[in-house]
């Protein structure tokens, strides 16, 4: 028995031994077998972190790129063109190529490349669409009487329409009235004034407006299709968006197939 006990406990201490000789190299002993056991070990872990690292790596440096490319895409997809207006050079964007253009006026908080898909969606109908840039301001009247003549002057335009959203709208309906500038079709959204130029507006006439919008716009809205004269349409739809914020929500293509097939009717008439 007492044979035995020694025997377990050298065993035991013999692996103490073997334990203490791998952490400290400075002892002998087992000296040589805990050296190639460290040194496989590194190399065994080496490729594995060197595998996780390069594909994290190559994830941080792919998603920038792809962000980077896109942006310019959707700015360039339009001819940058200038016009003057009121004594003022006024940026735009050219799409397409026909004898029947559309002009479109963003709102004070939009730009004229908001207006892409619906310019590029005229310029498919094999029309002329004309996306204003006014720069910081909001278009003006003349803003809109400057692209008018920007169209029939230097890109040969037979008929024009005015398209504008909220404040650019309120620009369209002040345009129509300007004598000189003939405007065939107005596309009015969301208008918050000039409710008083309804009866002088020219063309035919398509207002629209969300039900669920600020009372002051459905009511302009209402009022300037009332005050209007033929041929005029009115549209209200159910959503609380205002201006170029519809095309983003549910009545996006809804709105947007109204404008093309507006376009439509007033080109081919």
């Amino acid at each position: 028995m007492k044979l035995c006990c020694g025997l377990a406990v050298t065993g035991s201490l013999a692996g103490c031994t073997e334990d203490e000789n791998a952490e400290n190299p400075n002892e002998n002993g087992n000296q040589t077998t805990t050296t190639e056991t460290q040194t496989q070990s590194p190399a065994t872990e080496t490729p594995q972190q060197t595998a996780t690292t390069e594909p994290t790596t190559t994830e941080a440096t792919e998603e920038p790129t792809e962000e980077t490319t896109e942006e310019p895409t959707e700015q360039a997809s339009g001819e940058q063109v200038s016009f003057s207006a009121g004594g003022s050079q006024v940026e735009g964007f050219l799409y397409g190529d026909g004898s029947c253009a559309v002009v479109l006026v963003p709102g004070q908080e939009s730009d004229g490349s908001d207006w892409e898909p619906q310019a590029s969606a005229i310029a498919e109908g094999g029309h002329t669409a004309l996306a204003v840039s006014p720069g910081n301001s909001a278009a003006s009247p003349k803003t809109v009487a400057g692209a008018v003549s920007y169209l029939r002057e230097k890109q040969g335009a037979e008929t024009v329409i005015a398209v504008g959203a909220s404040a650019g709208a309120n620009a369209v309906v002040k345009a129509n009235t300007i004598s000189g500038t003939e405007i065939d079709g107005s596309v009015v959204i969301s208008p918050g004034e000039a409710a008083s130029y309804a009866p002088e507006l020219s063309g035919r006439l398509l207002f629209v407006v969300g039900k669920e919008d600020k009372d002051r716009y459905v009511q302009t809205t209402k009022m300037m299709h009332q005050q209007a004269s033929d041929p005029k349409q009115l549209e209200e739809l159910p959503t609380g968006e205002h201006g170029q914020a519809i095309f983003d929500s549910d009545q996006g293509n809804a709105l947007e197939n109204m404008l093309v097939e507006f376009s439509n009717t007033v080109c081919s008439g």
